[in-house]
């Protein structure tokens, strides 16, 4: 055996793959936070296809009711005028300044 040669073992070759999907799941929890979806499912993605997962996620849009519960976990709702989300505590929508309180009529 030449003594310049490397021998790289299927151990160090394993840890180089999982620390690559490791990665690769931060940066896809990351990207589909940053889209408002929810990053659970983005993290089981990429833990399974490593960077394809991200290409996968760059390129996809997360669903609207994705959004809705990834806004409800963060205490977001939508505004029932303008659809953008909002406090659940605001009483006026920073974005088409309406009223959002609810009447009690309206909660239900």
């Amino acid at each position: 055996m030449d003594p310049t040669t490397v021998n790289i073992g299927g151990w160090f070759l394993a840890e180089i793959f999982i620390i690559e999907h490791l990665i690769a799941a931060y940066i896809g929890m990351i990207l589909w936070k940053n889209k408002r979806g929810d990053p659970s499912g983005a993290v089981v993605l990429c833990v399974i296809l490593g960077i394809l997962g991200v290409f996968i996620l760059a390129i996809a849009k997360p669903r609207q009711r994705e959004i809705a519960k990834g806004a409800r976990s963060q205490g977001r709702m939508s505004c029932p005028h303008c659809a953008e989300l909002i406090m659940h505590e605001a009483h006026v929508c920073p974005h088409c300044r309406r009223d959002v309180t609810l009447t009690p009529e309206g909660a239900a």
